[in-house]
């Protein structure tokens, strides 16, 4: 007797289809806005990010996951528009 496989869903394509998609960067979790989430939140690209992180005009990154800081607060980056934290 042949045995049966039940069919998985396949993944919708239109929600994949984008290269920002494929991807699969982290924008936003537990208290924490990830660098992709700072590009939305402000609408820049990655290479201006990373050009206002060496120029200051973004605080310092103050979450960290393993030693190495990966992504801000909500409340540092609230606190940095209302210009109540200064810069790195």
């Amino acid at each position: 007797m042949p045995t049966t496989r039940a069919k998985t869903p396949s993944r919708d394509r239109a929600a994949t289809s984008s290269p920002r998609n494929q991807h699969h960067a982290r924008t936003a979790g537990t208290h924490c806005v990830w660098p992709r989430g700072v590009e939305e939140r402000y609408d820049i690209s990655a290479p201006t990010r990373w050009r206002w992180e060496r120029q200051g005009l973004l605080p310092s990154r103050d979450v960290f996951v393993g030693g190495k800081p990966v992504g801000w607060r909500p409340e540092t980056l609230d606190a940095a528009e209302r210009g109540q934290v200064s810069a790195a």
